[in-house]
């Protein structure tokens, strides 16, 4: 089955219930009126096919169906699940949800709201002339606008030995359940990479009662979000979880016949390992994009209104690039779907830049890093350390720019909302204000 057919409405003259699709149905699902009760509108309804099925998708479709919009929504999925989250993977392997929490809807949500989610449906080609995009078995979706929204994929460092089974990453349910089927028993697992996933794969994987080290081939951990400072306390908090952690050491090889057995690392030491799992980033699903004549740089280009290089084609998530930053975050990525759906239905919506801002959420360990973290000259930073606690705050010409939490987070909302606004503290600061008096102003 496919959408080429122009889809209509059709209305129930008993109850006034409203249909999509080329032809009406069997009966209607609110009042039980046969067939011959639906009449068609002469007008043709939009039809509206987004690809890929993660969070920016079904933003989408929420904004679409949120609009009372007409229009026809094909949502194409090339999983085998439902659509879930993603983010709450790591929360999956530590034992904290269950398998279905992860749902970001259930099945009756898409047929509720005329969604046809179609399950196990790559797509292969885009034909922006035609307005179709086929599938790998075959079948063809037509569209007069179509939303890009099929996110990304790890990036695999070129280290020897990296398609060793036992070696793996974390992108999708298949990816967990693996990792979990690999801890049967009580194992030597190796994270490569010290950033947000990798410290959160160590620590559910930790949980789960195997020996944990984490890799991380820079001088601290978590470098996009933590000055070095912040990173020691976090370290030593990790380390007192168990799980070693070793920085400032690249990964020459994964040693083993038939499955990996050690990490070798370029200093010449050999970690045992039962499993490794690498988290080193994720590269966008641009394919689709570059095959439809789209402009692309690291990701698709798209304005702020999700528009790509064609008028007809919007893009959202991990894939998309807006005034030239990939953000490769949940919250961002459902915004930036929303948006996309609004507008794909004759809206003229605008996707605002927040600072990037980010969290744990299964070390147990309470972190907010949020907005600019490095300094940029003429930079002012208060920072203190006190009771295994951290709080930085970076300030440009005055503005709250930036900032850390570690450990004591009371201040997260008040921070975030401050940095946000780019909130101006020039005469605190020209008067000496200290980290622990701004702490308190902040409060008041």
């Amino acid at each position: 089955m496919s959408n080429s057919e122009q889809a209509k409405i059709w209305k129930c003259d008993v109850c006034g219930y409203e249909y999509r699709g080329s032809e009406p149905p069997e009966m209607c699902p609110q009042c039980g009126a046969e067939r011959v009760h639906f009449k068609s509108s002469a007008s043709p309804v939009q039809r509206v096919v987004i690809v890929g099925a993660g969070i920016a998708g079904v933003s989408a479709a929420e904004a679409i169906r949120d609009d009372k919009s007409n229009a026809t929504v094909t949502l194409l999925s090339d999983e085998v699940h439902l659509p879930y989250s993603r983010m709450n993977l790591t929360r999956y392997l530590a034992g904290e949800v269950n398998l279905d929490k992860l749902d970001l809807h259930p099945q009756s949500w898409y047929q509720e709201n005329q969604i046809e989610l179609y399950l196990k449906s790559p797509v292969t080609t885009v034909d922006p002339k035609q307005k179709i995009v086929r599938l790998a078995d075959g079948r063809e979706f037509a569209y007069d606008t179509l939303l890009l929204t099929n996110g990304a994929h790890p990036f695999v460092p070129p280290i020897a030995g990296a398609q060793t089974p036992g070696v793996q990453t974390l992108r999708t349910l298949e990816d967990a359940d693996a990792i979990l089927a690999a801890m049967a028993q009580p194992i030597n697992v190796v994270c490569i990479g010290g950033g947000l996933l990798g410290l959160e794969v160590a620590g559910a994987i930790s949980r789960r009662g195997a020996k944990v080290t984490v890799v991380e081939s820079l001088a601290w951990l978590l470098p996009r979000q933590l000055d070095e400072a912040a990173s020691h306390i976090l370290q030593a908090k990790i380390e007192a979880m168990g799980i070693q952690v070793i920085v400032g050491a690249r990964t020459q090889a994964f040693v083993g016949d038939g499955r990996v057995r050690a990490v070798q690392l370029e200093d010449g030491r050999e970690l045992p390992a039962d499993l490794v799992v690498i988290s080193a980033g994720v590269t966008p699903n641009l394919d689709l994009a570059r095959q439809a004549g789209l402009t692309v740089n690291r990701g698709i280009i798209v304005d702020e209104h999700m528009r790509t290089s064609d008028p007809q084609i919007y893009a959202a998530g991990d894939n998309a690039e807006f005034h030239g930053r990939l953000y490769g975050l949940w919250i961002p990525s459902k915004k930036e779907g929303a948006i996309a759906g609004y507008n794909a239905v004759n809206h003229e919506k605008i996707f605002n830049e927040d600072p990037p801002s980010a969290r744990l959420k299964v070390l147990g360990i309470d972190l907010l890093s949020v907005g600019q973290i490095t300094l940029q000259e003429g930079d002012k930073v208060l920072a203190q350390q006190t009771n295994g606690n951290y709080a930085s705050f970076v300030f440009h010409e005055g503005k709250l720019v930036g900032a850390i939490l570690l450990g004591d987070t009371s201040l997260a909302v008040l921070v975030q909302n401050a940095v946000d606004a780019h909130q101006d503290f020039s005469q605190a600061l020209a008067q000496g204000i200290t980290t622990a008096e701004f702490m308190q102003l902040l409060r008041n």
